[in-house]
């Protein structure tokens, strides 16, 4: 876990003060604080960075670095946050897409649980891009926040899957409820942050779930899901490198050098090529 001066920075990074005891009011707090404060993002994956789990890693990067993660990264953040906090956390087996990919993708999420005195246990989780802001009590039923539904139900015994609002994306998590130890994800974290078939390597992602709507960029393409609008979405391409910076920087608040910039654009823009021509090659078929 953090230590006291870490929970400190930490607090300061998201914007709040310590809350005076662990209590689901302050859970639910300091997780709309996490997700507000720090983007989903596989930046470093496709800078070709390795990506760290341990404490002093996630503290480096995500608090004193002004950045943010992919899944392992941002519930590890979290999980050492609240465990400094004084919170009951478990870090748990996830498996995202295993309803419609199988069984393999066990692994490839590590959600959180946390459990109050009086038994309640509750869905933690800030590193789904397009999830939930508020944590999920683990019990059957649809719950909204903000402007968007989620799903809990129980599959058998201690396996559950919860579903991301389906205008948005059609994904669903699975997750078991045992405890795991934070160096047990490190392997499957270091083949998804690696593979050349991995999604986190072959696409540009930044992603930030808000209250009344969800961006998410992917190399060129911003997407701001938002049911008040026609279609629910907005769809745009970036036309140029000041725009790709001056939204990484400014809607998404991450600290990249120039040098990054520069290095990030041309990835995407040179994935925004490729999906074209992948497309067309579909198309013509």
């Amino acid at each position: 876990m953090f230590d006291s001066a870490q929970v400190g920075a930490y607090l300061k990074r998201v914007g709040i003060t310590a809350p005076r005891r662990p209590t689901l009011h302050a859970l639910r707090r300091i997780h709309r604080a996490h997700v507000d404060a720090m983007p989903y993002e596989n930046l470093d994956i496709q800078l070709g960075r390795p990506i760290g789990l341990s404490a002093d890693a996630l503290y480096a990067k995500l608090v004193e670095g002004g950045r943010g993660g992919y899944c392992y990264e941002h519930n590890g953040t979290l999980a050492h946050a609240l465990e400094g906090l004084g919170f009951d956390v478990r870090r748990v087996l996830g498996g995202v897409a295993v309803e419609t990919e199988g069984e393999g993708n066990w692994w490839n999420h590590m959600p959180l649980v946390v459990r109050f005195p009086n038994g309640d246990e509750y869905l933690a989780d800030a590193g789904i891009g397009t999830g939930f802001r508020d944590p999920l009590p683990i019990r059957n039923g649809s719950y909204r926040v903000g402007a968007f539904n989620f799903g809990i139900w129980n599959l058998a015994g201690e396996k559950w899957r919860c579903s991301i609002d389906p205008r948005v994306s059609n994904l669903t998590f699975d997750f078991t409820l045992t405890a795991r130890r934070p160096e047990e994800f490190q392997e499957r974290c270091d083949e998804l942050s690696t593979s050349p078939d991995s999604p986190f390597v072959k696409t540009l992602t930044v992603q930030s779930p808000r209250e009344n709507d969800m961006w998410v960029l992917r190399a060129r393409t911003l997407s701001v899901f938002d049911p008040r609008v026609p279609d629910g979405k907005t769809v745009r391409i970036l036309d140029d490198a000041d725009a790709f910076a001056e939204l990484l920087r400014g809607h998404f608040r991450l600290t990249l050098t120039g040098d990054e910039l520069d290095a990030l654009w041309a990835k995407a823009v040179e994935q925004h090529e490729r999906k074209l021509a992948e497309d067309a090659k579909a198309n013509a078929h």
